[in-house]
C-alpha cells in the first residue's frame, strides 16, 4: 500500500517529501474543492522538481458548467507538460477532455460517495480510469468484498481526517448571517451545525464555491491496515482539509511508521498510544458497532 497526503501549503508539502509520503495531492482553488494548499502552475512546476520518490497528484475535483470548460481545458493541458503522475477527479469533462486533448496523465476518480460496488469498474477502465476512492460509507466486509473483484482496478480508502458529507453551492452560512444579522463574518471559518433530531453536530465550512459538511470525528482506521492491505487496497489517503501542518506531519509518521512495520512483518496497532491526537476518533461505517459509529473516545455531549 501507498500512503496519499493532502499537504497544508507548498512548505509542508516538501516536508512531507522529505519524510518519504509515497503521493501528495495539491491544486489550484479554482480547479478544486475542499484543498488545504493551493498552488499555482509555477508552483506545482518546482514541487514537481522537488519530489524525489514522491508521486505528485494534481487535485482538479471541482464540477464546472459549459463556460469554464475552455479555461478548464487549458489548465490540464498546461499541467500536462509538467512531471505530475495523476489527476484525482469528479467530473467526467476531466476524463473528456484528456481524451480529446490526448493528454496521458493516469486519472484517479473520486466522487466521493459514489464508488460503492465493483460493477462500475469496467465502465472506468474502458474509460482510462485507473484508481477510484471508495465511498466512506461502505463497511469492511463491502470493502473486502470489492477487493477480492477490484480485478485491474486500484482502490483507494481515506484512513484519516474529517469525513466529507454533502457540498452545497449555496452560500449557506453567508446566507444565515445575513438573514440573522450576525455582525462577525463566519465564511472561512471552521463552524459546528446540529439538526434539532441528533445528538452530536457536524462542521460546516463555506468558501467561494459554497458551504461543505463534515463529520466533527476525525476517521482513524490505523488499527486496520492490516485488514486493509489484506483486502487489496493500493492507496490509503490522509485528508488534511481544516487540519493544521502540525497534525498533518503527525498523522503522515504514524501511518508511514505503520506501512513499515507492515512491511516488516511486525504491525503493531499500539504505535497510536504513543502518538497525542486531539481529534474525536472514529471507525466512521467501516466498523458497524453502534459505539464505534460515534466516537472511540468518549465524549462530552452538546447541548
Amino acid at each position: 500500500m501507498e500512503l496519499l497526503v493532502n499537504p497544508t501549503s507548498y512548505t509542508n508539502a516538501i516536508d512531507l517529501i522529505d519524510l518519504g509520503v509515497h503521493q501528495l495531492c495539491v491544486g489550484d482553488n479554482h480547479y478544486c474543492v475542499r484543498n488545504n494548499c493551493h498552488l499555482t502552475l509555477d508552483e506545482i512546476k518546482t514541487l514537481t522538481q522537488h519530489k524525489k520518490n514522491t508521486k505528485i497528484l494534481v487535485l482538479v475535483n471541482r464540477f464546472y458548467f459549459d463556460p469554464e470548460l475552455d479555461n478548464l481545458t487549458t489548465y490540464l493541458m498546461e499541467l500536462s507538460k509538467l512531471d505530475i503522475d495523476g489527476f484525482i477527479f469528479g467530473d467526467f469533462a476531466i476524463n473528456q477532455i484528456c481524451y480529446e486533448q490526448k493528454i496521458r496523465i493516469p486519472l484517479i476518480y473520486n466522487p466521493e460517495t459514489l464508488v460503492t460496488n465493483y460493477d462500475q469498474f469496467p465502465f472506468y477502465l474502458e474509460n482510462n480510469i485507473g484508481e477510484v476512492a471508495l465511498a466512506r460509507e461502505l463497511n469492511a466486509n463491502e470493502i473486502k468484498e470489492i477487493g477480492q473483484k477490484k480485478n485491474q482496478m486500484k482502490l483507494q480508502v481515506q484512513v484519516s481526517g474529517y469525513a466529507y458529507v454533502m457540498h452545497s453551492r449555496w452560500k449557506l452560512v453567508s446566507n444565515f448571517q445575513e438573514t440573522q444579522h450576525i455582525d462577525k463574518e463566519l465564511a472561512k471559518t471552521k463552524l459546528l451545525i446540529r439538526e434539532i433530531s441528533r445528538k452530536e453536530p457536524m462542521i460546516i465550512y463555506e468558501d467561494e464555491h459554497g458551504a461543505h459538511v463534515f463529520t466533527n470525528y476525525s476517521l482513524m482506521l490505523f488499527d486496520k491496515l492490516s485488514e486493509l492491505n489484506e483486502n487489496h487496497i493500493d492507496t490509503i489517503r490522509i485528508d488534511s482539509f481544516l487540519h493544521d501542518e502540525q497534525w498533518t506531519i503527525k498523522m503522515t509518521k504514524l501511518y508511514l511508521s505503520g506501512l513499515k512495520s507492515l512491511e516488516n512483518g511486525s504491525f503493531n496497532d499500539k504505535l497510536i498510544q504513543e502518538t497525542n491526537i486531539e481529534d474525536k476518533l472514529s471507525h466512521g461505517f467501516y466498523s458497524m458497532n453502534k459505539q464505534d459509529m460515534i466516537y472511540l473516545v468518549k465524549e462530552d455531549t452538546y447541548e
